[in-house]
């Protein structure tokens, strides 16, 4: 039976219950603060009441008005009547559609904690108004419909169980590599490796000629090196007969300036002026190569003449470049980035969101796509219809220019106008360079796909003996010299390959070394109790203020994401542009690859981004620059590299946004060594949790609940830092271990409650953070319990919760009194039906039972001792 019997007598406790809050003038304050008229509509019985939050005192109407409403909240009276009375849990009534809200997110949010001084004064309206016996009767009854129905819904979902999945647990388990951890952090510029390149004029060209024959006589070596077996690779990709365009770009650049390149990056690498030595060193895998003897061929690089990595993921190297001169242009320098591309990336689709990102930016960015006619295999006429590639510029409104290649001067010319143009803040340039490789797309192929006449004419229009024959004819260079110069270029490679050849080979321990960069010790350190929280306020807001906070303290971090200007989709970020300014609080196309690209460069020269992915669904559609580049950047170039970036994403079901925006995906990248996981579960957690991320040297993927965003609670003011890798225990208890992923903790505690109702006393650890994983908590925990119970939000089947058990189990199986058991969501998408996607998800009815299987004694003594 509904708690009001009829809409008038709904109307009598609301008009008392307004007028009550209208006279408390602390209370009144904090209402019209939000400067909103707020509309409830209410079912069974029906009615409408309009609150006037707009100034005081505030006003309110029943019944239909036209009066226009900012929000609207759709409910019964009787979960209205379960809010006022501060009994409600608002994300679980969002989720099950108790509560419908019809209005702007940001508004909403920022109401809630104003609305909690009004629970007491609501519960003695009641009482003045002779209620206090009806709502002991509903408490009641509500009571027994809430286990009735909650106990339909689990006997459906271990029936579509029982029919569809069994129990999975992953008995793998991986071991977590330390985070090293120094007390104090030493930040200084970094300091380039300058070449002395003539400027211009003979010089210079002669100076390109010996640049060339030094990267043909290395690449050239390299290739009987492999034939021979001699370099610890099958897959060595050369570029000999491109040098010209390695040179003539290289050439036209600062020591300070950045590159990114590809795969066939050896040229670029030495053209910019990488340390010879180390180059082969790495080549044949040494610990004195540039990368440690941990990047190879495929991922060379040299931080100290600027290049941020070659990349073996095609497509990749403009999404580098863009976050490097999107930190230039943060960090107020005139630093230009340039991309070396094949023909082949401008079908990937990371090519064309960079440029555009770089386009709409007004970036300091050169894309230099080096045509070589073939996209590994197939001939470019097969995979474009674009006749220029540079045409394709005009797309993105940036400039566009085709070069020949093969002419190291003509490239400088080009290159040296497209760097000046970006140096001046006019924009980026998609240079086409047309060349030719002499070799296969990687040694040992037979090149069968290609007319041997056409590798003939091109081996004609050699770079290198171009220049050479050019020089000659100008008379500003004879053969003896040239052929000096020639055999220069060779005892060098030999003499490097002799050295390196002598090397050591890396040592055992260098295998786990370089997966994360030296964090503070303090991000990752309980530093003792907690700060007290003076006040409430929702997840949400506990999100911006750390932002907020983290921006003001740090001019290194900035914000970019979609619609971030305007709060994102869920309002969290509303008013930092008012803040902070445009520069650092940057809307960004619909384009996932080149918000997390672009921050990955970005944290690599200098900045500390902090991206927004709309929903964590989406991560799978800039899957490659987490997984292949801010995992892995800083390992494959053997520590040169730092990448303090924070990628935030709203997750998790209950909002009837089907299948694509509604996934738990917190276990998803557990699994890539290099990241860390983070997905709180509080207001203040979610503060201070954000505080470390933004604070720490390495990746974090930052993962909240959709539902949380409206959950309150107590949060300090002012700084508040909440450790890295350091489980809470929200709840102490002796009987069960329950251990919780995210959003799952709100849901364990409430079925701990009605456990303890049983006399079974859960205790409840939320891990908070995923990777890395504070397991001795937890094994503390399960020791003196014997008995465990994960919950995730995420499907069952290899879910993180199999991770937990195996940890727990491979270290403290004795203790275990009975099996670990798991609650997670159903292994099916989620649904769009509102039914249908509460069964998905792990409700407090299958905890509860969890909790209590869990706990049943094997023997009658073991109980009694349990209690």
């Amino acid at each position: 039976m509904p708690f009001y019997r009829d809409t008038e007598e709904l109307y009598k406790v609301l008009d008392a219950f307004f007028q009550r809050v209208a006279e408390d003038g602390d209370l009144t304050r904090g209402l019209v603060a939000s400067d909103m008229i707020l509309r409830f509509r209410y079912t069974e019985p029906s009615g409408e009441a309009t609150v006037d939050l707009r100034s005081a005192p505030i006003s309110w109407r029943f019944g239909e008005t036209e009066l226009h409403h900012d929000l609207e909240m759709i409910q019964s009276a009787d979960t209205a009547h379960e809010f006022w009375l501060g009994r409600l849990n608002i994300p679980r009534a969002l989720a099950t559609r108790r509560v419908v809200s019809r209005g702007p997110v940001g508004r909403a949010l920022k109401l809630l904690p104003a609305l909690k001084p009004a629970y007491p004064i609501y519960a003695q309206v009641l009482r003045d108004l002779g209620f206090a016996d009806r709502m002991e009767r509903a408490n009641g009854a509500q009571a027994g419909w809430r286990k009735r129905v909650e106990g339909r819904l689990e006997r459906l979902v271990q029936g579509a169980r029982a029919r569809l999945f069994p129990s999975v647990v992953d008995e793998s388990s991986f071991g977590g590599l330390p985070i090293p951890l120094v007390d104090h952090r030493i930040d200084g510029p970094p300091v380039y490796r300058e070449q002395p390149i003539p400027k211009a004029g003979p010089a210079l060209e002669r100076a390109m000629l010996e640049r060339m024959l030094l990267i043909r006589a290395f690449e050239q070596l390299l290739s009987e090196a492999w034939a021979r077996g001699d370099v610890p690779t099958e897959a060595i990709h050369l570029s000999i007969g491109q040098e010209a365009t390695a040179v003539g770009v290289c050439f036209a650049l600062r020591a300070d300036d950045h590159i990114a390149t590809t795969h066939r990056g050896h040229g670029h690498m030495i053209a910019k002026g990488a340390d010879l030595d180390g180059m082969m060193a790495e080549m044949l895998g040494r610990a004195s190569g540039l990368c440690g003897g941990k990047g190879g061929p495929m991922h060379v690089t040299d931080a100290a003449v600027g290049a941020i990595g070659a990349n073996g993921i095609v497509g990749a190297s403009p999404l580098m470049a863009i976050g490097a001169a999107h930190s230039a242009r943060l960090r107020g320098t005139d630093q230009v980035a340039v991309a070396f591309l094949g023909d082949g990336a401008t079908n990937q689709g990371m090519f064309h969101e960079a440029l555009n990102f770089a386009a709409v930016q007004d970036l300091p960015a050169v894309f230099v796509v080096e045509n070589n006619l073939y996209g590994e295999f197939t001939p470019a006429s097969r995979h474009t219809r674009v006749k220029r590639l540079s045409d394709r510029a005009a797309a993105y409104g940036i400039e566009g220019v085709t070069v020949d290649g093969n002419d190291a001067p003509a490239v400088w010319r080009a290159a040296s106008a497209a760097v000046e143009r970006a140096r001046r803040g006019e924009g980026s340039t998609l240079l086409e360079c047309l060349t030719y490789r002499w070799h296969g797309h990687m040694e040992g192929e037979s090149v069968s796909y290609r007319p041997p006449e056409e590798i003939t004419e091109w081996k004609g229009r050699c770079p290198i003996a171009r220049l050479r024959r050019e020089l000659i004819e100008r008379g500003e260079l004879d053969d003896a010299r040239a052929d000096e110069l020639a055999a220069d270029a060779t005892t060098r490679v030999a003499e490097a390959y002799e050295r390196a050849s002598a090397s050591p080979r890396p040592s055992p321990g260098a295998l786990t070394t370089d997966i994360f960069a030296p964090d503070l010790r303090r991000l990752f350190t309980a530093a003792g109790p907690e700060r007290p929280a003076t006040r409430e306020t929702t997840y949400s807001h506990a999100l911006f203020e750390a932002l907020a906070s983290e921006l003001e303290r740090d001019d290194r971090v900035y914000l970019l994401g979609e619609d971030v200007t305007t709060g994102g989709y869920f309002a969290v970020t509303v008013g930092l542009e008012e803040r902070f300014g445009p520069k650092r609080i940057v809307d960004t196309p619909i384009s996932e690859y080149a918000i997390v690209g672009s921050a990955v460069g970005a944290a690599m020269t200098g900045c500390r981004p902090v991206a927004e992915i709309l929903f964590s669904d989406f991560l799978t559609t800039c899957m490659d620059p987490l997984v292949n580049q801010a995992a892995k950047l800083r390992y494959m170039s053997g520590g040169q590299y730092t990448l303090p970036m924070v990628v935030r994403t709203p997750g998790g079901a209950g909002l009837g946004m089907a299948a694509q925006h509604s996934q738990s995906l917190e276990a998803l990248l557990t699994g890539m060594p290099g990241l860390i996981i983070v997905a709180p579960a509080t207001p203040a957690d979610a503060k201070g949790l954000l505080t470390a991320a933004i604070r720490s040297d390495n990746p974090v993927i930052f993962f909240e609940n959709k539902l949380l965003y409206a959950l309150t609670g107590p949060v300090p003011e002012g700084e508040h830092l909440v450790p890295l890798g350091v489980a809470s225990v929200k709840r102490q208890g002796s009987h069960v271990t329950a251990v919780t992923v995210g959003a799952a903790l709100g849901k364990t505690l409430e079925a701990a409650e009605e456990a303890a109702r049983s006399g079974i006393e859960t205790e409840v650890i939320d891990v908070r953070t995923l990777v890395p994983l504070d397991l001795a908590t937890i094994v503390r925990s399960v020791v003196r319990t014997g008995r465990l119970v994960t919950v995730e939000d995420g499907p069952l089947g290899h879910g993180f919760g199999s991770e937990i058990v195996a940890r727990v189990v491979e270290v403290a199986h004795h203790a275990m009194k009975t099996a670990p058991r798991r609650v997670a969501a159903l292994d099916v998408p989620i649904p769009y039906d509102s039914v249908l996607e509460n069964m998905a998800l792990p409700t407090v009815e299958r905890i509860a039972a969890a909790l209590h299987r869990a706990a049943a004694p094997t023997s009658s003594m073991q109980w009694r001792r349990a209690l």
